[in-house]
């Protein structure tokens, strides 16, 4: 063990950097290269290395993990392994569907990107996976097939996902021995024979875009709204950036006396940092929305179904993703801004070499007077033509 305990402080909690810091008796701060923080208690039991992961950060606090460390350290002492009494607690009780997803979601979000990850994974689960309340050993071939099969011909995409899911949470629980037998949900040799291919199912659906035009009008609806997906829905259209971008965003991200959101490479299609110029009314919602929680932490489908449905905005024919469309569209009508200025505000991979050059830089002067330029554009609503 090492010598000594409770060495870490709060501020070297918050600010530790990627790896293992040690608190003393066994217990370990892990950071994660995507910053994700955990507790985990390490120890020898016949003479082999064994570690125990006590919950993540957001869920485990400090003085949480020391009584769980000082307990594990009990029961070392008496001679008992403290993972293998965990395994046999696990495998005396009988675990529900929803408990494993909730326990694999968990341990899973340490790695993930960004909290709106979970909560797509929770929602589509919710609404399309087996019910919650099931026992686990109950999750069958039968009950999996009748879930994807409800929506694998109008929304495969969301199946494939789902299905994908199920049978990550099914191997998760298998793998700590809560169940036995093949998992149900998985594809080769199982039930690609019992669903089409997606590929041929799957009908290819372009990003419809609402003419730039209509835009302004849009965004004076949305205004008179002060809900959290209304903001975001703005706010992803005075950026142009993707849902996914804004939804996953935090608030590190945002320097706003510079005006400036930079995006982290792992967040960005291209895999490249993306650094957004904000325009004056994007600072406007950043800085009327909370600070204790991520600024807009929504699922992957909220802002969509703001847009499109009959009782919300009801602009059905459109997508979120469109909007990127009409900036584009905008911009080469109605400003004299160089293509590669416009590719660069879009985060776009440029793969032609001489205009890629121009790229080596990020820009921002450039590209403040265009998101200027589209943030005045769209606060102005053209007034119908007299017929």
């Amino acid at each position: 063990m090492a010598k000594g305990v409770h060495r870490l402080s709060a501020r070297q909690i918050a600010t530790a950097r990627t790896g293992h810091h040690a608190d003393g008796g066994g217990l370990y701060l892990q950071v994660t290269k995507t910053n994700a923080r955990s507790w985990v208690f390490r120890y020898e039991r016949n003479r082999r290395r064994r570690e125990m992961g006590l919950g993540s950060l957001t869920a485990v606090d400090v003085q949480e993990a020391r009584e769980r460390a000082a307990e594990h350290r009990k029961a070392l002492a008496r001679g008992d392994d403290p993972m293998a009494a965990r395994i046999a607690r696990k495998a005396a009780k009988r675990y529900t569907w929803g408990e494993v997803c909730d326990a694999y979601i968990t341990k899973a979000s340490e790695e993930w990107k960004n909290d709106a990850q979970a909560a797509q994974w929770r929602q589509s689960l919710k609404d399309h996976g087996p019910k919650a309340d099931l026992p686990l050993e109950h999750v069958t071939d039968g009950v999996v097939l009748a879930c994807l099969r409800k929506i694998w011909m109008d929304k495969t995409e969301t199946a494939t996902r789902l299905r994908g899911r199920i049978e990550r949470i099914w191997g998760y629980a298998h793998y700590e021995k809560l169940v036995t037998g093949e998992n149900p949900a998985r594809m080769k040799g199982h039930l690609e024979h019992a669903l089409p291919k997606a590929s041929k199912v799957k009908k290819v659906k372009h990003h419809a875009a609402m003419p730039y035009a209509e835009v302004p009008a849009l965004m004076a609806k949305l205004r008179t709204r002060t809900g959290r997906s209304a903001k975001a829905l703005r706010f992803t259209i005075l950026t142009a950036v993707r849902t996914e971008e804004t939804t996953g965003s935090d608030w590190h991200e945002f320097d706003l006396d510079k005006a400036r959101w930079t995006i982290p490479p792992e967040r960005i299609k291209g895999g490249k940092e993306h650094v957004v110029p904000l325009c004056a009314e994007a600072l406007e919602i950043l800085k009327s929305l909370p600070k204790d929680k991520p600024p807009f932490r929504l699922s992957e489908n909220t802002m969509l179904y703001l847009l499109q449905k009959p009782d919300k905005l009801g602009f059905s024919q459109y997508t979120v993703h469109g909007f990127r469309s009409s900036f584009r569209d905008w911009a080469a009508e109605e400003t004299e801004t160089e293509n590669f200025i416009v590719e660069m505000a879009l985060a776009h991979v440029i793969k032609d070499k001489t205009e890629a050059a121009y790229r080596r830089g990020q820009l921002i002067a450039k590209r403040k007077v265009l998101m200027t330029a589209w943030d005045a554009f769209l606060r102005v609503i053209p007034k119908p033509k007299p017929e």
